[in-house]
Order: structure tokens, then sequence, then C-alpha cells
């Protein structure tokens, strides 16, 4: 123990902390110079909100919500406890800044994981790697799951890799907690008991064992039964073995082989690596792996594993960035190797260590200018949202900017107080989507006529249509030419109000509709 206290002293040197707190800072002012404010959260964000909120009001959990990840939001709700305003934003807010301070934080293991590989200046630049990299700059800024995850699974990695048994002991309580924030990393506890086993296998190994796998049931189990008192499932095997089964259906990912998957998986990951890992990973994986010992055994594992629930995302089509940042810390310490190799040839490691962070500060800002959302344009689609609250009942969707009116944001504006309890807000507008026909077809309806004929038996009352260019071609229509359109009566147009955003609102006049279709 003292030997890992000496050596943890020699990596945490005055130089390296205040490097390291420089690092830090710089990526926290560039996550706060793109902090979306007074935009509400959105999607899962929205949805982790209301559970946190709900649990902190009540102090029970929810049985209304239905998150298998329920880690994350019992989290937050220890904050959203603490805290005080009657603007619901501001809790929002506070999401917010708690995923961009932990993300921040994971430079930290970030370090000390590279520090394992490489000297203080290079371990310095895999923290730059992953605290600068845009996708994860993005990812902070929208209150979800992936900075709490990525913080504990590193984290989990890095205990395990101490030589000492009771930080290999800690490593399998912190696997669990990431398995309550999300119930994938489950997947982790096959090649961490294999390892485990194989490094002790002489050393009393099912004492041993029995306390690792002990440890993970104790902080793992209490949250399961309460997904299953609350929920009827327990969020992790439930989920696990489902996708599972299913994807073992042969009519579950009809469309779906070997080729497609691959493709799928390429496209994403390369659309995900883009700029900086694209530029440092391809050389370093070669170079990291080159030699293989112990530790590096560990990582290719985590890469092999925590890779599989992405190939399954891919293989139904959704391979989203977001499945990817799991694996970027250790793209991070991988790309470091890439740098190393360059370095070799030259004298001056710290000069180009620096001017390696600057190229990496200035390309993330490029991206992220260029990838950026338009949040005038957001802040503008929240509050025209509020109008289409205030004036509609049943809508067609008109996704994304919908997204404004249909998560109980536009109930809980108006409210005078908050905090309140998701099950008290009364959420007024229903969306009638426009492809709920089991076809290929992008949208379901050739027709405004045909889509009104399906949407009265849902009791649509109003059609919204905007300058979207992605909408179907009925409601450009509507939008252009609602002269030739009778039975619509326009009650709001956004552009009278000085919004550069437009949307129109119209009321379906069923008498007129009938007479003449």
């Amino acid at each position: 123990m003292q030997d890992l206290i000496d050596a943890k002293s020699k990596i945490f040197s005055k130089n390296t902390i205040i490097c390291l707190g420089i690092i830090a800072l710089s990526g926290f002012l560039i996550r706060l110079f793109y902090f979306p404010e007074g935009i509400p959260l959105t999607l899962d964000g929205a949805l982790y909100f209301w559970y946190a909120n709900d649990l902190s009001v009540s102090g029970t959990f929810p049985s209304n919500l239905d998150i298998p990840n329920n880690g994350w939001p019992t989290f937050l709700s220890v904050f959203f406890s603490l805290f005080s305003s009657e603007n619901f934003l501001e809790y929002m807010d506070l999401q917010r800044y708690i995923t961009i301070i932990i993300s921040v934080t994971t430079i930290i293991p970030v370090f000390i994981l590279c520090r394992k590989f490489c000297g203080n200046e290079l371990s310095l630049l895999g923290a730059s790697l992953f605290v600068f990299q845009p996708r994860i700059i993005e990812n902070s800024l929208l209150g979800v799951t992936e900075p709490l995850f990525i913080l504990l699974e590193l984290s989990c990695l890095v205990l395990f890799l101490q030589n000492d048994l009771k930080f290999k002991y800690l490593s399998f309580g912190f696997l669990a907690l990431a398995c309550l924030v999300r119930y994938e990393s489950i997947l982790l506890i096959i090649p961490l008991s294999i390892l485990f086993i194989l490094q002790h296998r002489k050393k009393k190994i099912i004492i041993r064992y029995s306390i690792a796998v002990s440890i993970f049931l104790l902080i793992l189990l209490p949250m399961a039964f309460v997904k299953m008192d609350t929920m009827g499932y327990d969020g992790i095997v439930s989920h696990s073995v489902a996708a599972g089964i299913k994807f073992g259906q042969p009519d579950y990912v009809p469309d779906f082989t070997v080729y497609l998957g691959a493709i799928s998986l390429i496209k994403s990951t390369a659309l995900s690596v883009f700029p900086i890992f694209f530029i440092f990973l391809p050389l370093g994986l070669f170079a990291f792996f080159r030699k293989r010992n112990f530790d590096k055994s560990v990582i290719l594992s985590f890469l092999i594993f925590m890779s599989l629930p992405i190939i399954y995302a891919a293989s139904r089509d959704m391979a989203d960035p977001r499945y990817l940042l799991t694996l970027f810390p250790i793209f991070s310490i991988i790309s470091v190797f890439t740098v190393r190799e360059i370095i070799r040839k030259f004298d001056k490691t710290k000069l180009i260590s620096v001017l390696f962070i600057i190229t990496i500060i200035v390309l993330s800002i490029i991206y992220l200018d260029y990838t950026k959302n338009d949040y005038d344009h957001e802040l503008e689609v929240y509050n025209v949202g509020l109008e289409v609250h205030k004036r509609t009942l049943v809508i067609n969707d008109y996704h994304p900017e919908s997204k404004y009116v249909h998560n109980k944001i536009d109930a809980v504006t108006n409210l005078g107080s908050f905090p309140i309890l998701s099950s008290e807000l009364q959420q007024k507008v229903k969306l009638v989507a426009l492809h709920e026909c089991k076809t290929t077809d992008l949208f379901c309806f050739d027709s405004l006529n045909e889509f009104i004929d399906y949407g009265k038996n849902e009791g649509l009352t109003h059609i919204v249509a905007d300058y979207n260019e992605n909408r179907p071609q009925f409601l450009k229509d509507v939008f252009y030419n609602e002269e030739k359109f009778p039975y619509l009566i326009k009650i709001y147009d956004s552009s009278e109000q000085g919004y550069d955003y437009h949307l129109k609102i119209f009321k379906i006049d069923y008498e007129v509709f009938d007479s003449i279709k």
C-alpha cells in the first residue's frame, strides 16, 4: 500500500497537478462557451430530469416513469434535493452543470490510466485528447448518462489495474455502480472475472473471487429490488437477456446482414472519431498492441466487450455516435502512442506535447463551431412551441421541432411554482405521427386529406406547418399555399410575432372538410 502511495505522489507532482488543473479549467470553459442557456432539456435528458425531480420531491422512487438506467437520475436527485428554485430551467441547467463537471473530472482517471503506459507529458496529452474531444464536449451538455457512466467505468479499470488486492475488490464495486447507470456494462463482469481468476488462481482464488462478486452484488441488488418493486423488472439482467433473445430472432432485424452491420458500424465510428481520433488512432492501435502484457490485455478486453452493444445497435441501424463514447478514454490512451512514435524522433518532448494540445483544442473548436446547434433557433422553437401549446390539442408531429411540445416542458413552463411531481402535470398537446404505417416509406400518407382522415380517429384538431424542408410534401404545400385548403383556418403565424422560425397553426374545420373531400 505504501508503495502505491509513493508511486501516486510521484505521478501527481506539483507541476502535474498545475497542468491538469489548466487542462480541466480549459475544458470547463469551452463547455461553458457552448452552454445552451435558457433552452430546456429534451428527449432522454428530459426523462432523467423528471425522474430525478420526482425522486427528490417525493422521497420515493417513481413508479410512473419507466427508466431501466435509473442510476444517473438517482444520483442527480441528491443535488436537486439540495437546490432551491421556482424555475424548472435552473434545475435543468444544474443537471447540465453536473454532467459538465463529471466530464471534466474524468481527465483524472484518464491521466492515471495513461500513466500506466507513458510518462507525465504524454499522459497529460492523453487527458487533453479526452477532455477536448468534440463529441465528449457535446454530450456533456445534454444532461444524459454518458459522463457518469464513462467516469465509473474508467475508475473501475484504473482500480482493477492496481496491484493492491483491495483496489481490485473496489473495482467490482465501481463496475456495479456503472451497471446502475447503463445496464450494458454488465458485460464487463465476464472479462474482469476471467482476468481476476487468471491473476490470482494460485492465491486462495475461491475466497478472493467470492469477496469480489459479493461486493458487486451488494451494490447492484438493492437497486435491482427497487426497480422490481416500482417497474416490474430489474433493468439490468432483464434488458440484457431480452436484447440477446430479440437479436436471435430472424424477424427482429430482417434486413440485417453482417456486411450491412459492419458498414453501419464503420460509418458511425468514422463520424464519431472525426477529427481528432481520426488522425491519431490508426497508428496508435498498432503501436499500443505491438507488445502485449496483462495491463494491455485488460484494455483489449474492455474494447471488445464494450463494442458488443455498439455492434448490436449497428445491426438495428441505430449506430448513434453516443454509443461509442464509452470507448473514447481508451481511444485517447491509444492515440498517445501515435504521438510517442512521432516524439521519438525529436528531443523536445514537452514542447511537442504542448503543440499537440494546442492543435487538439483548435481542431475541436473548429469542429464544434461547424457542427454546433443553432441555439438562437432552438430558443425560438421552444418559445413558438409554447404558442402551439396554448392554441392546440391534437396536432401532427413535426419532429425535431415538436420535441418542446410533448415532454411536459410546455406544461411546466406555465406553472407559477416549481418543483412539482410530473404526475401532477397535464400533458395537454397530443402528437399524431406521420409514419405510423408498417412500411419502409418515410411517410405513410400521400395527401393531407388522407392524413386528416386518419387523424380524425385520433382526435386531430390542428395542423402545424413550418418551413422545414424535410416535411412531407403535403405539409410543405399547406405552409406555402394555404389558400388551397379551405377547411384550414389559420390561427397563428410566428412571423407576425417577429420570430425568424416561421411556423403556422391551422384549425381543421371538419364540416367543410367532410363536405368537399
